[in-house]
């Protein structure tokens, strides 16, 4: 849809064509969200390293840091994915809201379909323990322990980033084992990752089966052919 914007040298001059103003500015909001869920695949990409770092101590994080950082885009980039999702809605179904303003509440307040908040709802829903663990982290400083003694581990994978070692064992009478720990670690980030995006994919596919006729309802009578210079234009 976003080739519309191709053929008009302003928004100005692009507004006065309802079928194209509607067609990019919901190309605009699916963008968005697209972009939100294709992005997922980087953080698959850290949590899956190929081919898998021998040798931490030549990266310019440790272990623990590697594990954080990947934490991070994925609590991110996963939960902001209902953002995204809210403001296609607002698109498809033009109500209007602004950004700031553009909630759940306020959607269902503008009176869009119950089946369409019922999907959305559920997007918040399969998020769970997660988006309570994004905003801490992002609002309050607070960061997820990968392993049962996290600060023998963090330590640990200080130490062997400077090429030492931390021998002894942990607050379990582990022999400490940072190898080990960030295993564990990885695993357990692998496990809320793939079960998150198994749920993610089915809900998606329901909320655009329910947004394809709104949107088509909307645009059909809009639509009007290309003049004939804007034809010859992209010929």
């Amino acid at each position: 849809m976003s080739i519309v914007s191709l053929y008009f040298d302003s928004y100005e001059e692009l507004s006065k064509h309802p079928d194209c103003k509607y067609a990019l500015e919901v190309d605009s909001a699916l963008l968005g969200l697209t972009q939100r869920v294709e992005s997922l695949n980087l953080v698959g990409k850290m949590l899956w390293p190929e081919p898998f770092p021998k040798h931490f101590k030549d990266f310019p994080i440790t272990r623990h840091d590697w594990l954080t950082v990947g934490a991070d885009a994925f609590l991110m980039r996963y939960v902001s994915i209902v953002d995204c999702a809210i403001l296609l809605v607002n698109s498809v179904l033009e109500c209007g809201l602004p950004l700031r303003s553009c909630t759940i509440q306020s959607l269902q307040k503008a009176g869009i379909p119950s089946r369409l908040i019922d999907v959305l709802r559920d997007l918040i829903a399969d998020q769970g323990k997660l988006r309570g663990e994004r905003n801490s982290r992002l609002h309050h400083g607070y960061e997820r322990g990968f392993t049962l003694d996290d600060s023998t581990f963090r330590l640990a994978a200080r130490l062997e980033k400077h090429g030492r070692g931390l021998r002894g064992t942990d607050m379990e009478d582990r022999p400490i084992n940072v190898s080990r720990s960030f295993k564990e670690g990885l695993v357990e980030l692998q496990r809320d990752f793939n079960f998150s995006t198994r749920k993610l994919v089915r809900r998606l596919d329901n909320l655009y089966d329910l947004l394809a006729p709104e949107f088509e309802r909307r645009f059909s009578p809009r639509f009007k052919p290309l003049p004939y210079e804007m034809r010859e234009r992209s010929s």
